[in-house]
C-alpha cells in the first residue's frame, strides 16, 4: 500500500501584501522545524484571496500536532523572518 506525505498549506490574503521572500523564509522554517517530524512533508506557502491552513493526508493526531508547530513558528517570526520584511 502507498502512504502519501503530509501536505501543508498556508494561504496568505493578498491585502496583506506579504513579499514573496517572507513567504519562502516561512515555507523554508516550517520544513525545517515539522521536517524533523514529519520528513516527507510537502508545505506550500502562497499568497490568495482569504488567510487559510489546511492539513491533509494526516491522522488527527498529527494534523493537530502540526497546526500547533505552525502557530509555534509564527508566533517566533522574529527567529526566520528576512530582515527586510519585518518593516
Amino acid at each position: 500500500m502507498e502512504t502519501y506525505p503530509m501536505r501543508l498549506e498556508i494561504i496568505i490574503d493578498k491585502k496583506h501584501q506579504i513579499p514573496t521572500t517572507t513567504m519562502e523564509a516561512l515555507r523554508q522554517e516550517l520544513l525545517k522545524q515539522l521536517g524533523e517530524k514529519f520528513p516527507d512533508l510537502h508545505v506550500r506557502v502562497a499568497p490568495g484571496s482569504a488567510m487559510a491552513m489546511t492539513v491533509s493526508r494526516a491522522s488527527k493526531e498529527d494534523k493537530e500536532l502540526a497546526e500547533a508547530m505552525v502557530q509555534e513558528v509564527w508566533e517566533n517570526a522574529d527567529s526566520w523572518m528576512p530582515e527586510n520584511a519585518a518593516s
